[in-house]
């Protein structure tokens, strides 16, 4: 059958879910059914802490369960935690958590492993960003049930960092060496619905956790499998290797989601998301100016990049963004030459603008194991640009290298993102590429004007101030031409006739909602 579902959540996501027959499952001594889930690198399973970033992103929401889960636009609802006070200060958290709940290794989640989490992800993560880290002044234990985080300063952005995928979802004390704060990590131990079973590059076998649910285990356990390629995840769909597939963890490219939604043999689902990809540029190149900036933006006919109206970086499902304060770059290659030769550049033989007798010339990085359709795209805009006058050559890397260019080595002029989902954004998506920190420029973005924006963003603690201060980053966000928009994505799953029902999360980064998933 086929079924296409839209709803109006913040989300983005993921990845495929295999299936083969039944399988025993030794913990719970169950026979349960295999589902397998596709992502596109090694999961490194051995290595999931909860606090760390060594893992791939969709594995750790299997086995990790948050104190807080994300809702539309900044909605936050229960999780470990069923309430919480925050202090008219906006520097004390008082969390009140569910009773009862144990962890994979029978022992019970309390106020001491939220304690030790917490304290946990402090000290593995020195060099972070999230508030809830870098302002934390203590975890005060008030009962076995209550637990407080006190701050230094200000911090409104604790509870979209709690619900994140990570690195502050609660994990066991048991599961390093020793119990302590900075022990060796041995075993992944948390509240969710599974737990690590066997591990290899290629795939890992989730089993269900005897004690999920108050003891009321799933059904049924997963297979995250390794598949790179987009084209190669759709193929995996139609083999029966994998059940559901689809979100930013293991994208199908639009030409094999077309022809999936027509065959009787898969159901599509579509969800509105919260992420944009965008062009961006290197602050370490000085032709790189606003005027040039806004010159390409001119030169790029977003239409043919997106099923959607482009308007600003973020999309209307993003907190803080409304219409009054995006704004709508059209399509006008005629205006991006007159900003070309208002800067002093000048038409050569070979169609190309130049100046001091270099070309404007720029290499575009991409990378499509991860989202494929990104080939596409830099091919239109490389096209574009040459009839503006630009000359763009595109590098295509593997996902590794990719990143290694936008963390380490900065290698690129232009080059293809996203923005960050869920509850990282809008400020700490900004916070993590755009903030100039100390006498170092942002990963994407020098300007200090936004910089000083996102810094008196953090010290507000009134909502409304919280909202202009947004309508001002934004319109500096566009004034600068500090990124620019090319498609806004939607949330698309596929599954095989073995899922009845697939129900999103609400959770980009972490999609599938174990306990509601129907398989038959």
């Amino acid at each position: 059958m086929k079924k296409i579902l839209g709803l109006l959540l913040p989300v983005i996501l993921i990845g495929v879910l295999a299936g083969c027959s039944t399988a025993k499952n030794e913990e719970t001594n169950v026979d349960s059914q295999s589902v397998g889930i596709a992502i596109t690198g090694d999961a490194h399973a051995d290595a999931l802490d909860a606090t760390s970033y060594d893992s791939e992103m969709a594995i750790y929401s299997a086995v990790y369960e948050p104190l807080i889960t994300y809702g539309e636009k900044g909605d936050y609802q229960p999780g470990l935690a069923e309430s919480w006070d925050i202090s008219e200060d906006g520097k004390t958290y008082t969390f009140n958590l569910q009773e009862g709940v144990q962890f994979s290794d029978g022992s019970y989640f309390d106020a001491e492993a939220v304690k030790f989490t917490i304290e946990r992800a402090k000290k593995m993560n020195p060099t972070t960003t999230l508030q809830t880290l870098v302002h934390l002044d203590k975890v005060e234990v008030v009962d076995s049930t209550t637990v407080t985080l006190h701050f230094k300063k200000v911090s409104n952005q604790v509870l979209a960092e709690l619900c994140a995928t990570r690195p502050l979802r609660i994990m066991s004390p048991n599961a390093v060496e020793d119990g302590q704060v900075g022990g060796a990590f041995q075993k992944a131990i948390g509240t969710g619905p599974f737990t690590v079973g066997t591990s290899t590059e290629e795939e890992v076998t989730m089993v269900p956790n005897p004690y999920y649910n108050h003891e009321n285990p799933l059904t049924y356990q997963v297979i995250f499998k390794t598949i790179t390629d987009g084209s190669s995840r759709a193929l995996a769909l139609r083999s029966g290797e994998v059940d559901i597939a689809g979100g930013t963890l293991g994208q199908i490219m639009d030409s094999d989601l077309q022809s999936l939604a027509d065959s009787d043999d898969f159901a599509t689902y579509q969800f509105t998301g919260t992420m944009s990809h965008f062009l961006a540029f290197n602050p370490d190149n000085t032709t790189l100016t606003s005027d040039i900036r806004k010159g390409i933006e001119l030169a790029i006919d977003k239409e043919s990049l997106s099923d959607h109206d482009i308007e600003g970086l973020f999309q209307s499902s993003v907190q803080y963004v409304t219409d009054a304060n995006q704004t709508t770059v059209s399509y006008d290659v005629d205006e991006a030459k007159k900003t070309f030769e208002a800067a002093g550049y000048q038409m050569n033989d070979n169609g190309f603008y130049e100046k001091d007798g270099q070309d404007l010339a720029f290499d575009l990085v991409i990378q499509t194991a991860e989202f494929p359709e990104w080939k596409e795209q830099a091919e239109v805009i490389e096209n574009n640009l040459k009839q503006a006058g630009v000359n763009i050559t595109i590098n295509t890397l593997d996902s590794e290298s990719y990143y290694d260019v936008l963390w380490t080595s900065k290698d690129f002029d232009m080059i293809l993102y996203r923005t960050y989902t869920d509850a990282l954004l809008p400020y700490n998506f900004l916070n993590s590429l755009f903030y100039n920190t100390g006498d170092s420029h942002g990963v994407l973005a020098g300007d200090e004007r936004l910089s000083t924006l996102l810094d008196t963003y953090a010290a507000a603690a009134n909502e409304a101030e919280q909202q202009s201060i947004f309508d001002d980053i934004f319109k500096e966000l566009s004034d600068e031409t500090l990124a620019i928009p090319i498609d806004y994505k939607d949330e698309n799953f596929v599954t095989t006739s073995k899922i009845k029902d697939f129900v999103f999360s609400g959770l980009s980064d972490a999609p599938i909602d174990y306990q509601q998933l129907v398989v038959k």
